[in-house]
């Protein structure tokens, strides 16, 4: 029995990453978060050499290579976001999901093939982003960069964005519409931070995913924010399991 669900699984698996590249948007989404990545990190390097040779920072005269990627990241994971609200979200705008439940019946296993599927195109690429982000930081900072703490920043970022990704396969499952989908991930992820300040978040998904990255005075450590980040990641995992197991199509 469970080789024959194994084979299932790979069957939808196998579908779900044909749906992935067989649609502009998918390459759309992941160009952008390329774009997003490089061009912020290297405008934030570049904007704090520029202001210590004009003697206008307030920050020191040097910073960590890794940081404007750190910064950056807020602003790339909207082309992941947007990649893995689509893979989901798409099929319900367009009816195609009624194919795909016909197909495999199952639909915990569909919801599965679907991250999976975003997965292993959203952790890879997380990293790229990381080392792209350090590469721009590093080349736009040049003699006031510093290389402390890079190994962290990276696989810190490399966890945010992957886990993003993984997020909002959830939340689109749970309300199977593109905007409501986005409207409701930027507002978790980043709107209620800033609304409700870094303490009254510290424990929302916002608030974990700024301190993995490295908030300032965090209440608790990156580790401690992985796993809350993963946590919540889970709950939306679940409710949308939910939600797809409950409601017709």
């Amino acid at each position: 029995m469970t080789a024959l669900r194994l084979a299932a699984l790979r069957r939808s698996l196998g579908s779900e990453w044909i749906k992935l590249w067989t649609v502009r948007s998918t390459w759309w989404a992941l160009s952008a978060a390329v774009l997003l990545m490089a061009g912020c990190a290297a405008i934030m390097g570049g904007d704090f050499a520029g202001d210590v040779e004009n003697g206008e920072t307030t920050d020191g005269t040097s910073m960590g290579i890794a940081e404007p990627a750190v910064d950056a990241a807020m602003l790339a994971q909207f082309g992941l976001i947007a990649f893995a609200m689509l893979a989901v979200t798409g099929e319900f705008g367009t009816g195609a999901i009624r194919g795909t439940l016909c197909a495999d019946p199952r639909r915990g296993r569909v919801l599965l093939a679907k991250t999976l599927a975003v997965s292993a195109v959203a952790v890879p690429l997380a990293l790229v982003l990381a080392l792209l982000g350090l590469a721009a930081g590093d080349a736009t900072l040049g003699e006031y960069g510093t290389g402390g703490g890079v190994a962290e920043d990276v696989a810190a970022i490399t966890v945010y964005l992957a886990l993003a990704a993984v997020f909002t396969v959830g939340v689109g499952a749970l309300l199977r519409n593109s905007v409501g989908t986005l409207s409701a991930v930027i507002v978790l992820l980043l709107a209620l931070p800033v609304t409700l300040g870094a303490d009254r978040s510290a424990y929302l998904p916002g608030g974990a995913g700024i301190n993995l990255l490295g908030g300032e005075d965090p209440p608790y450590s990156r580790l401690t924010a992985a796993v809350l980040f993963a946590g919540w990641t889970l709950a939306a995992q679940l409710a949308g399991y939910a939600a797809l197991r409950r409601r017709d199509v």
